[in-house]
């Protein structure tokens, strides 16, 4: 049975009874349900498209936050590249330089990160693009870095083989300038004193009194250490590496044996006449490459004056 209701009639100026099915009254609440809800939607989407959500808004903040890093990273990369890009001028300007190393190119430096792409699936993923560059960023540089770190182990072996070379160069005299009488005899063409023919005399004789000590010119190891009543006599002679030997002849006696590491300025020997000789006096070799040059270029311990005064006072007169 259907729900009475009264409506005023404006022509009769009565109310009149008006009746409601059921069906017209289900539908009608139906309709209002659905515009509710239509509308509930329609103002939840409206809110949604003018104010983020809870979980919108950390999502942006997020990105936000990394976004900042990524810049922050990228800024930190460009100095760190710029470091080590002075680093890498200084190498090839001033230590490679001095070592007389080959500079490395600048696309050795900067490659090494060719071939496939290995950040590709990230230009598609948004901020990708710039995440792609910051990697590719840092790969370069971690390249760099490490081509870098190479050379400087090769500046300092060089360096390292540099100190021994100039210890190892037979440098000063080797016989002290307080204990030397004189030279008598030079590098170079000569009249031998026991056939008196011309003869290459391949070294400096020194002239002092017997027992003189003689020192090593330089850093090396005793190679030879023998005595002899024949020609060189009582004779060392020291292995320098890096190509140089050096002899040092009829001493009256050895101090070291064969094997033995000596410095620069230890006392190797005595001064003597043993062998083919014909006075005291110690005959001194410099070989480069096993080839007899003159010590005299080798004598870095004195001024230029003091090279013309000893030159002065050679007299050249032959002893062995």
């Amino acid at each position: 049975m259907g729900t009475k209701r009264f409506q005023f009639n404006t022509e009769t100026l009565q109310y009149e009874q008006r009746s409601t099915s059921w069906f017209q009254r289900v539908g009608r609440i139906t309709l209002k349900t659905v515009l509710s809800i239509g509308m509930g939607f329609g103002l939840m989407l409206a809110y949604s498209l003018v104010f983020d959500t809870p979980r919108t808004q950390n999502l942006k903040r997020s990105r936000e936050e990394m976004l900042q890093q990524v810049a922050m990273l990228q800024d930190l990369v460009q100095s760190a590249s710029s470091q080590i890009g002075i680093i890498e001028r200084r190498d090839n300007q001033v230590y490679r330089s001095i070592f007389e190393a080959d500079t490395i190119p600048q696309s050795v430096r900067h490659g090494g990160v060719g071939g496939v792409d290995r950040y590709a699936e990230l230009a598609d993923v948004p901020d990708g693009v710039q995440i792609k560059h910051l990697m590719e960023n840092l790969d370069q540089l971690q390249w760099r870095t490490y081509v870098q770190s190479k050379s400087f182990d090769e500046v300092a072996r060089l360096a390292f083989e540099k100190d021994q070379m100039l210890h190892a160069i037979p440098a000063v005299q080797p016989v002290s300038v307080k204990e030397l009488v004189r030279i008598s005899s030079l590098f170079g063409g000569r009249r031998d004193p026991f056939t008196g023919q011309g003869r290459m005399h391949t070294g400096v004789d020194f002239v002092g009194k017997t027992d003189t000590p003689i020192h090593a010119t330089g850093d090396g190891i005793v190679i030879v250490a023998t005595n002899s009543f024949n020609g060189y006599g009582n004779q060392v002679i020291v292995d320098h590496g890096f190509g140089y030997k050096t002899r040092y002849a009829h001493m009256n006696r050895i101090l070291v044996r064969e094997g033995e590491k000596v410095k620069r300025g230890q006392v190797i020997g005595a001064m003597g006449s043993t062998g083919r000789s014909t006075g005291t006096h110690l005959h001194y070799e410099v070989l480069v490459k096993n080839k007899p040059v003159n010590p005299l270029l080798y004598f870095n311990d004195m001024d230029e004056e003091e090279y013309e005064q000893m030159l002065a006072h050679a007299e050249m007169q032959d002893l062995d």
